[in-house]
């Protein structure tokens, strides 16, 4: 399994407002790019006002050609565990902040509007831990991740916000942004050419001079 560290991470923390629908789709109050340590995920409703809080994460997945067979994504947490009432039902979604590619500062724009709710990048996470927490990608994730040179994600509450409903009084997880946060893939085994080429190990390459390596099976007449 090969590792990728994220490139870009941000909050965006959105407004207060009494209407659900109103408090969910503006743009941001506010945003932190580059965030360092601890940042929540949350969906807040007490009283007259609701609030989201959701977190940004970008990947440059340009080296990954190959089919990826399975993925995940390790946070580390720090709240959200032994003894914290609140449900922590979070998912990842795909987004296009950051600029789509990771080369531009996360905008109060992007709270909202990058966000695309259709394409789930992981399974629902039901439970948070102080320490590392696993999200397993789905197949729309592992596509992206090859067939694209950027793979950017939203980390947003399920239960409210990726359901479009207002179910629970509060929701949230609390990330330590200090620890690494890693994208760790499997490429499937390839059925052609199996080894380096110019020190880059095999499981890394897709194509040879243009021709991929299912199709290839010698190199300068080397099996």
């Amino acid at each position: 399994m090969a590792t990728i560290n994220v490139n870009r991470q941000g909050l965006g923390t959105g407004i207060g407002n009494g209407n659900f629908n109103t408090a969910r789709t503006n743009a941001a109050s506010a945003v932190t790019d580059g965030i360092t340590g601890n940042g929540i995920v949350q969906y807040f409703a007490t009283g007259r006002t609701k609030r989201f809080k959701r977190v940004f994460l970008h990947f440059d997945t340009s080296g990954i050609t190959g089919t990826v067979s399975a993925a995940h994504i390790d946070i580390n947490g720090t709240d959200g565990a032994g003894g914290d009432p609140d449900p922590n039902d979070t998912i990842m979604i795909k987004s296009t902040a950051f600029g789509g590619d990771g080369g531009t500062a996360l905008a109060t724009s992007d709270h909202f509007s990058s966000l695309d709710y259709s394409t789930a990048y992981s399974s629902e996470l039901t439970t948070w831990s102080q320490g590392n927490n696993e999200y397993t990608l789905t197949a729309a994730a592992l596509a992206d991740i090859k067939n694209n040179d950027h793979f950017t994600l939203a980390i947003i509450d399920h239960d409210n916000d990726y359901v479009n409903s207002a179910n629970t009084a509060v929701s949230d997880i609390s990330i330590d942004f200090n620890v690494t946060i890693t994208l760790d893939f499997t490429l499937a085994a390839s059925s052609g050419y199996t080894h380096d080429v110019n020190g880059v190990a095999a499981a890394s390459i897709g194509k040879v001079n243009s021709v991929a390596t299912a199709s290839i099976g010698k190199i300068n007449s080397v099996d």
